[in-house]
């Protein structure tokens, strides 16, 4: 990002460290991201990131006129059908657009949105298009805004009724009449915890012998999905992985079912980096606003355990 109307505006430069939150869904829950970008596209970028997980709690935790409030969802994002983890379970969109004829230029309308109001998602990616910084701090800034509206509603004049309820947490309820907790949600916590504990810790993980029983290597959340399909996992099961690696499987089930899971890892690198992945996707999870099921891991030999 840049200032485009000050050259001399030196605070998006690498050296001060800019940064921007983001309201997640729980009470008391936002993060903080470095508002930088990688030179190599394939690493992690908290620019994107933000913009993920913000599009994410749009499309998952409101309805069609709070979402109204913010704006139009970018195309690529409403039709990214990535091989879900479960039957799509988020509300559809409001829009019946062929997505073989969609643009990312001509997304598609809200028609609840009022027409004199200004789209602050329009505005947001506009900004990131153009690196304005500037703008992109005032827009996410009223977005912000909005989802505090909706986390924390005015209290009522009458001392002795109750608070009312966080929007956000509250729309939870409605995931399980329609199939769990949406794709979107899921591969959002999966991806977060995944480029803050495993990411940056890659060079544990490859050590080890080349072609030994000992080689470490992760399976992809969409495969780890079927698996769950086929095995029928639910709340009551308990899942045991023997050879967990940093866990990803035991995490994902027991987010995506609600089942105990156990793992059990010989080599140190992988064992330390599952623990600090839990840590973590514990973490998001009470951001998310959702619950996992209860998670055990252990580093040894599961032949002597």
């Amino acid at each position: 990002f840049r200032n485009l109307d000050d050259a001399e505006d030196k605070s998006f430069e690498v050296e001060s460290l800019p940064t921007a939150e983001l309201e997640y869904p729980n009470n008391n829950a936002c993060e903080k991201f470095i508002l930088l970008a990688p030179k190599d596209k394939d690493h992690y970028n908290p620019i994107m990131c933000l913009e993920q997980s913000l599009y994410t709690i749009i499309d998952c935790y409101l309805t069609p006129a709070q979402k109204a409030l913010f704006g139009t969802l970018p195309t690529d994002f409403l039709y990214d059908h990535t091989p879900p983890p479960s039957p799509p379970s988020s509300p559809p969109p409001t829009n019946t657009t062929d997505p073989t004829t969609a643009s990312a230029s001509a997304p598609p309308i809200n028609p609840l949105q009022d027409p004199n109001s200004p789209d602050h998602l329009r505005i947001l990616q506009r900004a990131i298009r153009r690196h304005d910084g500037p703008l992109f701090l005032s827009t996410l800034e009223i977005l912000n805004h909005l989802l505090r509206t909706l986390k924390y509603p005015p209290l009522p004049s009458d001392v002795f009724l109750p608070a009312p309820p966080n929007a956000l947490t509250s729309s939870i309820a409605s995931w399980t009449h329609a199939g769990g907790i949406p794709d979107r949600v899921l591969s959002r916590i999966i991806d977060e915890t995944y480029q803050r504990s495993v990411g940056p810790n890659v060079g544990k993980l490859n050590r080890y012998e080349a072609f030994s029983s000992e080689v470490y290597g992760e399976l992809m959340p969409s495969f780890t999905s079927d698996i769950i399909a086929a095995t029928r996992l639910t709340s009551s099961s308990l899942l045991v992985d023997l050879g967990s690696g940093v866990g990803n499987v035991l995490l994902q089930a027991s987010l995506q079912t609600g089942c105990r899971s156990y793992g059990i890892e010989l080599m140190e690198g992988p064992a330390g980096v599952a623990r600090e992945q839990l840590g973590q996707f514990r973490k998001r999870c009470r951001m998310w606003g959702v619950r996992m099921g209860e998670v055990e891991l252990e580093e040894g030999d599961m032949l002597s355990s």
